[in-house]
């Protein structure tokens, strides 16, 4: 599609019309409308619609622009969709030669949908079902929110899944790989008589499952199993309910991050929707990460037990090393927010979180005092030690004095032997100043931080690309099937640029690109810019793109190899085909030697 034909469709909109379809009320002012946006939390409208301009922008946060930007943020889209929608919005016919490569995860995403359509029936149509409804009644959860989060429940016979999925033509190696379906004494399924709470990625994909016991009476039973590691779930980087929840945390500004699904519920039951939790491990750097791209401001609110605490407090660490704002809540008694919840219904649930979030000093404090008898010396000692380390790193002497003197008080010491105390504290130059909690001797260990970019040369390619739409097909064309050379990200955002940018335009234009990308491959785009531009990487010639080329196939056949290796040593590889795959490693090693010695 020219950018006339875009001109077009954006001409015809009614930008009054389109923003208010998304039950956004407007009021006029003059020429223009306003409205409160739909892209932040505010009391006070700062969206304003301009007709004449044809824009619906907040000066508030900055969201919105023409109107396929603001389809594109609303919907959370990419460019190509946003067009197909206002082109239908406007009753104009849409034709583009644009067409996407098939992800070729799609198969996985494919089986756990079914999945989870699977355990919905099973859940809505079974005696087995109605057992789970009334587990789940009693734990709180209505009707309507069983069906928001997609709950199901998986049968008791250990091969019902597979059958589905057999029946449905899914190749068996791939069912395994989708994590749902095991091999060891024959194919049989991997969850079994549990409720099931579907997981899906940032973009809304669905990877795998939390599955929850509730009517097995063995007690070795763990009460929540998660996918295990596949081709698509990947624990470290799923957080439960974030594709639900991103919009929410945009415009709430804030995180909420719980330990478990049914806290999770409990926070969206009342009306904190920007509730997410991870999969029943410690919160990661590359969680982190994503939830940053998001916001800066995080809410911890996690079981007020030891272990809850234990897991604040490493969740604290991540998030300041991250960048975060970092308030908490800690609830009493020991309680999550479901039991909370239960016990005293959402609004007083409510009430309790927005009155009682604390900074994370503030909780530090209190968790190092908590039910310490300060009548032992070792004990009175080693809080003070504890407190001290945590005042120590802190830069406002107003914020130490008033600590110190809560200290005091709480320790029944006068506030002149605590301030002694903390000043040869200070004075030993061994002192460690990260905070060391009671619950967790060992430091974090951050993760180790790869290279972003298998080699330089993907963003050399990528700078040749951006200045010629024909050296970009060439380039393309060139590499082939060896696209895999590049890391997924990049390969991510080379198929955005020739499959779908140089498909309707054949000039880069750097601003009608970005709005083309989604937030995080904005972002990603972003960084490749600043490492170009701290890189000083010049476009050079012929033989530049050739060498880079070469390289990019080369780690092609390594990527190639791992895969097949994978498959070789996969227990449902047949003999027959691990030869044939031991072939193909062979001739992928023989074919990088021949590139090596052309280089």
């Amino acid at each position: 599609m020219a950018t006339d034909d875009i001109k077009q469709i954006i001409d015809a909109t009614d930008i009054v019309a389109l923003v208010s379809s998304y039950n956004i009320k407007l009021d006029k002012q003059g020429k223009n409308y306003k409205g409160l946006c739909p892209f932040h939390h505010e009391d006070t409208p700062s969206f304003l619609v301009s007709p004449e301009k044809k824009l619906a922008h907040c000066f508030g946060c900055g969201g919105g622009g023409d109107p396929i930007k603001f389809i594109m943020q609303i919907e959370n889209i990419d460019f190509q969709d946003a067009i197909i929608k206002l082109a239908e919005f406007n009753g104009i016919e849409y034709k583009s030669n644009y067409h996407k490569k098939e992800n070729p995860n799609k198969k996985y995403y494919d089986i756990v949908k079914m999945a989870i359509n699977f355990y919905r029936a099973n859940y809505e149509k079974t005696e087995y079902g109605l057992e789970a409804r009334d587990y789940l009644l009693k734990r709180g959860l209505t009707d309507e929110v069983i069906k928001d989060f997609n709950i199901g429940l998986a049968p008791k016979q250990r091969d019902s899944l597979y059958e589905v999925l057999r029946d449905s033509n899914f190749l068996e190696l791939d069912m395994v790989d989708s994590g749902l379906i095991n091999n060891e004494n024959g194919y049989h399924d991997f969850f079994i008589g549990r409720i099931m709470f579907p997981i899906y990625d940032e973009q809304g994909n669905p990877i795998g499952f939390s599955a929850r016991i509730f009517d097995n009476k063995d007690k070795n039973q763990p009460k929540y199993i998660n996918s295990k590691e596949s081709m698509i779930y990947h624990k470290s980087e799923v957080l439960f309910n974030f594709q639900n929840a991103k919009g929410e945390i945009m415009k709430m500004k804030r995180v909420i991050l719980h330990e478990g699904q049914m806290d999770v519920i409990a926070s969206y039951k009342s009306g904190m929707k920007e509730a997410i939790c991870t999969m029943g491990t410690a919160l990661s750097i590359t969680q982190a990460r994503i939830l940053y791209k998001y916001t800066n401001n995080a809410i911890i609110c996690y079981d007020g037990d030891k272990a809850g605490i234990k897991a604040s407090l490493k969740a604290i660490k991540i998030f300041k090393q991250v960048g975060f704002n970092v308030r908490l809540v800690l609830l009493p008694d020991g309680m999550d927010p479901d039991e909370y919840v239960l016990k005293y219904g959402i609004d007083k649930y409510k009430e309790y979180f927005e009155s009682n979030l604390i900074d994370e000093i503030e909780y530090q404090y209190l968790v190092t005092i908590m039910n310490k008898d300060f009548s032992d010396n070792i004990v009175f000692k080693e809080v003070c030690n504890q407190i001290f380390n945590l005042l120590f790193a802190e830069r406002s002497e107003s914020i130490k004095e008033s600590y110190l003197k809560r200290l005091a008080k709480d320790t029944n010491t006068s506030y002149d032997a605590i301030r002694f105390d903390y000043n040869s504290f200070i004075g030993n130059q061994n002192v460690n100043v990260d905070f060391i909690d009671d619950y967790e001797p060992n430091e974090i260990v951050p993760e180790t931080i790869k290279e972003v970019w298998n080699s330089i040369a993907e963003l050399r390619l990528f700078i040749y690309a951006k200045g010629s739409k024909a050296t970009a097909i060439y380039i393309d064309q060139t590499l082939g099937d060896d696209l895999n050379g590049f890391k997924p990200k990049t390969a991510n955002l080379w198929t955005k640029l020739v499959y779908e940018y140089y498909m309707n335009f054949d000039k880069f234009d750097e601003g009608l690109f970005v709005k083309m990308l989604s937030a995080e491959e904005a972002c990603y785009y972003t960084e490749m810019m600043e490492a170009v531009s701290k890189s000083n990487i010049e476009p050079y010639n012929q033989e530049d793109i050739q060498n880079c080329i070469s390289k990019i196939k080369l780690l092609s056949c390594d990527a190639k190899n791992e895969e097949l290796k994978r498959k070789i040593s996969s227990n449902n590889t047949s003999k027959e085909k691990q030869f044939e795959y031991a072939n193909d490693v062979f001739q992928n090693k023989k074919k990088k030697l021949q590139m090596s010695k052309k280089k």
